[in-house]
């Protein structure tokens, strides 16, 4: 049986020209690019070719602008542990959705003295109402920080107009990027954000790459002291074959971008409409205009994701429950009850995200599969006789 794999919002396959760039920095091109010798400074100007396409892939007006990280989990932390680190304010302010890296973050630094941390509520297509954002603006502010996409439903958050609520308060106003890159173009201007993240492995680039767009003139502590690395911003030896591989693979995603996102929406589309018509009792969570074009997250009433996610593995499906990093936990997402949807809902939901290289019988064949799957499932659910 061949294997489909839908969780491309967990990780994506690293691209073949990502890993043709990277090979000859593993190799012959190993110098450390801090070194002056002819080694060290042909690693230097690969990183710096890097950091100028990932400055084009967000329309940033500077390379310099860019700092390199190992992912969206430590430049997220450099953005909220430095922003509150460099500010007279102690609110931090996110939302009841954010990835765990921020979420994390926010409540730690609340628990631990160094921050307020107040949580913004979400309404029942998990979007955030940048009046709410503008409500809990005090004096005492340091840092804005809410998701552009959500990465279990999918969600477009209205970033930009909660960044000119930020500019007009002076309060700097950082986005979680992560789920944009490769799936909608990316402007920080247009945003107009203070500080932006990505991280490379959603995007055909291979785990531990990442960014943070800080804009010029943004005061930001360092994470990660040691070294002046990244003009004294990010300490240690940079991973140079990573960082290469980075840059292809943005260039890549943006050049592919239309095609790409035009193909994915008509081919989630396609999906979701295929799934409710095969799926007695199913229904879709999350706004279906204001998303991103991949992301698809369907409750299958009386199951247990647990119990899907085992049955569609056996049917070579790959699909998630939620985010990847809180796998395993037995608590239902916190994304779908921020929603308002009931505990039984939100066990009973999965997410599929589509991704490069996919095709219309994959989709086909996978429908036929979950149908199987929630049969299966619901024969052993108490209650699903009764339904």
């Amino acid at each position: 049986m061949d294997r489909i794999y839908l969780d491309h919002n967990a990780t994506t396959p690293v691209r073949q020209e990502a890993i043709d760039a990277m090979l000859p920095f593993l190799r012959e091109g190993f110098g450390n690019a801090s070194s002056l010798h002819f080694e060290g400074q042909t690693a230097r100007r690969a990183i710096e070719a890097a950091r100028e396409k990932l400055a084009k892939f967000v329309g940033a007006e500077s390379p310099d602008e860019i700092i390199f990280t190992s992912g969206g989990t430590e430049s997220n932390n450099m953005a909220l542990q430095g922003g509150v680190g460099t500010s007279r304010g102690r609110r931090l302010i996110s939302s009841a959705i954010e990835h765990s890296a921020v979420r994390t973050v926010a409540r730690v630094l609340g628990e631990t003295g160094r921050a307020e941390s107040v949580v913004i509520p979400v309404n029942s297509h998990g979007i955030v109402d940048p009046a709410d954002v503008e409500d809990a603006i005090i004096a005492d502010t340091a840092l804005v920080s809410i998701m552009a996409a959500n990465n279990e439903v999918g969600t477009l958050q209205p970033v930009k107009a909660i960044a000119e609520i930020c500019k007009a308060k002076g309060v700097r106003f950082h986005t979680d990027g992560v789920q944009l890159a490769g799936k909608t173009h990316i402007r920080v201007n247009e945003i107009g954000c203070d500080m932006l993240t990505l991280s490379g492995h959603k995007f055909g680039a291979p785990k531990g790459t990442g960014i943070i767009y800080v804009r010029r003139g943004t005061r930001l502590s360092t994470l990660l002291m040691g070294g002046l690395q990244e003009k004294n911003r990010r300490g240690g030896t940079e991973n140079v074959p990573g960082i290469v591989a980075l840059g292809v693979a943005a260039e890549l995603a943006g050049k592919e971008l239309d095609a790409e996102s035009a193909k994915l929406k008509q081919l989630r589309d396609l999906f979701e409409t295929l799934v409710l018509a095969a799926v007695p009792k199913s229904s879709v969570n999350g706004d279906r205009e204001h998303r991103i074009c991949n992301t698809t997250n369907i409750c299958f009433d009386h199951t247990d994701n647990s119990a899907m996610l085992m049955a569609l593995d056996l049917k070579g499906v790959s699909c998630s429950s939620g985010s990847a990093c809180a796998a395993g936990s037995p608590d239902p997402s916190h994304v779908l009850l921020a929603m308002g949807l009931p505990q039984h809902k939100a066990h009973a939901s999965l997410r599929f995200s589509l991704g490069h290289g996919l095709e219309e019988w994959q989709i086909r064949s996978v429908v036929a599969r979950i149908a199987e799957a929630a049969a299966q499932v619901r024969e052993s659910h108490p209650l699903w006789k009764e339904a």
